[in-house]
């Protein structure tokens, strides 16, 4: 599944470079609340906690996600399953 998502096009974007914690978090699932089943979420941030957090968000809502670190800069995929 990492491989396939991480290939997937998104179906928004949200960039977070510049906001610390926790008003990612609440973004983020602020967004998914509001996106399909089936849809991904592409989140782009610059702070290093988040390449934790945003994964174990992810996890407790059973959220498969994907994260890549591009420099300084993380990518991470979120594919919305319910």
């Amino acid at each position: 599944m990492s491989n396939e998502l991480q290939d997937r096009k998104p179906d928004d974007v949200l960039d977070l470079r510049g906001e610390a914690c926790p008003e990612p978090q609440i973004e983020i699932v602020k967004k998914l609340n509001h996106m399909k089943p089936g849809q991904v979420l592409e989140v782009i941030s610059d702070e290093e906690p988040m390449d934790v957090t945003i994964p174990k968000i992810c996890e407790s809502r059973g959220y498969p996600c994907v994260s890549v670190k591009e420099g300084t800069t993380y990518r991470i995929k979120i594919l919305k399953t319910k």
